[in-house]
């Protein structure tokens, strides 16, 4: 009978052990929270660090820096009577213009599938969505996603990621988080010359069993300064002003090339 009883005791005991563990806490800062771009930039590294509480033996980190969404036309080249055109283009709505992952290992042995598409972790998971080009159907009493282009839109999915990596402007280092002792971490974070301007967010999960058990989120400013940062919102408020601008500075300076070289 105190066998039994005992056995209860410790049962409950490591229950309430286990109850009274507070859950994973990850904490991250920057090393500047804002990047000012002027005529002389060539591009920034910052540091990412922080410290995760809770922290066990295998769990892993992964940093997702994401810049400010846009909407992007992709077309394919295609070589029509001898000539190179445009043409078949399709609308993405919301892709990142700035798209950069580092993790402690491999995505593909710390995450499972299903996790690393559902946050969006990884280039391959990367979500590239062409409305107007896609539908939803429900096969199998299943919602999928059909796209009207058919397999090449994955084509131009890869174009994309093709294109904005050899810019700089996506990247994925599967061995870019340093963890040091005592749950702390650190992580460089490149940004190349044309790093675009606007909120940036960068994420950083902690992940245990291949699915996200915590997340904390630090936000980074990259704007211009000095002449164009006013020559910057000077375009984006007045865009009509501006454009006539544009035009007027062209005419006068071809009429004062035309002139000096006239002359000669």
């Amino acid at each position: 009978m105190i066998g039994p009883l005992i056995a209860a005791v410790l049962m409950l005991q490591g229950q309430a052990d286990t109850e009274a563990a507070p859950p994973p806490r990850v904490v991250a800062a920057l090393s500047q929270e804002v990047v000012e771009i002027r005529s002389d930039f060539a591009g920034a590294e910052i540091i990412l660090f922080g410290a995760v509480t809770g922290i066990a033996e295998h769990d892993d980190l992964v940093v997702v820096v994401r810049g400010p969404q846009d909407d992007l036309r992709v077309m394919r080249k295609e070589r029509v009577f001898g000539i190179w055109i445009n043409r078949a283009p399709v609308r993405f709505v919301d892709v990142p213009s700035y798209y950069s992952v580092a993790s402690t290992r491999p995505l593909g042995e710390l995450g499972a599938f299903s996790a690393l598409r559902r946050e969006g972790i990884g280039l391959d998971h990367l979500r590239l969505s062409a409305p107007d080009s896609e539908h939803t159907e429900v096969r199998l009493g299943v919602e999928v996603t059909v796209s009207e282009v058919g397999g090449e839109v994955t084509e131009y999915r890869e174009a994309i990621s093709r294109n904005r990596t050899s810019s700089e402007l996506f990247a994925e280092t599967t061995t870019g988080v340093q963890m040091l002792e005592g749950g702390l971490f650190r992580v460089n974070v490149a940004l190349p010359p044309a790093t675009p301007v606007g909120a940036y967010t960068a994420d950083v999960y902690l992940f245990r069993g291949g699915r996200p058990v915590a997340v904390g989120t630090v936000s980074l400013d990259v704007r211009k300064e000095g002449l164009e940062r006013i020559i910057y919102n000077f375009a984006h408020t007045h865009g009509w002003l501006y454009g006539l601008v544009a035009v007027a500075l062209a005419l006068l300076f071809g009429w004062g090339a035309a002139a000096v070289f006239g002359r000669r």
